[in-house]
């Protein structure tokens, strides 16, 4: 799969120098992407643009794509979202290894500990929606997202999930 999303960048890549020297100098120093972070504006966008959607400004004088290179480009992007689907698979048990168990497996600082029921019942009482808070905000010794800092609050629920049905 990386040889042929390989060989499709580099078909890509032929196809689009050709019209290069066709476009402007501007064209040509254009950012061809901008990176978004789910939940946050993009750099640049316009106001009231969709969330994570980058905007591109339109080409002074578009130019015309061969026809095998419009082909590479789909099939690139066929492949782009492969990866995508394959990416989006959350694993809460590698998160918590990663994240959390340097302090849930020894209970530093009274951390309730994987598979300690009576404290995790303890906390439970309390109800879901305060135990989000303490993870989001952080409690006592523990940081904010137990620094996790690329889990959403949906990951970091499914992690505490882990916790307590261990």
């Amino acid at each position: 799969m990386i040889q042929k999303l390989f060989a499709v960048a580099a078909l890509s890549c032929l196809f689009a120098a050709g019209g290069a020297f066709a476009q402007t100098a501007a064209d040509n120093i254009r950012p061809a992407r901008q990176v978004c972070l789910a939940g946050q504006p993009c750099v640049g966008s316009k106001i009231g643009s969709k969330v994570g959607m980058a905007t591109q400004p339109a080409a002074a004088a578009p130019v015309a794509a061969a026809p095998m290179a419009s082909a590479a480009v789909e099939e690139a992007a066929e492949v782009v979202e492969a990866v995508e689907v394959a990416a989006s698979g959350f694993d809460a048990e590698a998160t918590y290894m990663a994240n959390c168990n340097a302090c849930h497996a020894a209970g530093v600082a009274n951390a309730p500990k994987l598979g300690d029921k009576a404290a995790w019942d303890a906390r439970m009482a309390k109800g879901m929606d305060a135990i989000m808070v303490n993870v989001m905000n952080g409690i006592n010794a523990m940081p904010a997202k137990g620094l996790c800092m690329s889990c959403s609050a949906d990951d970091l629920q499914e992690i505490v999930n882990y916790m307590v049905a261990k």
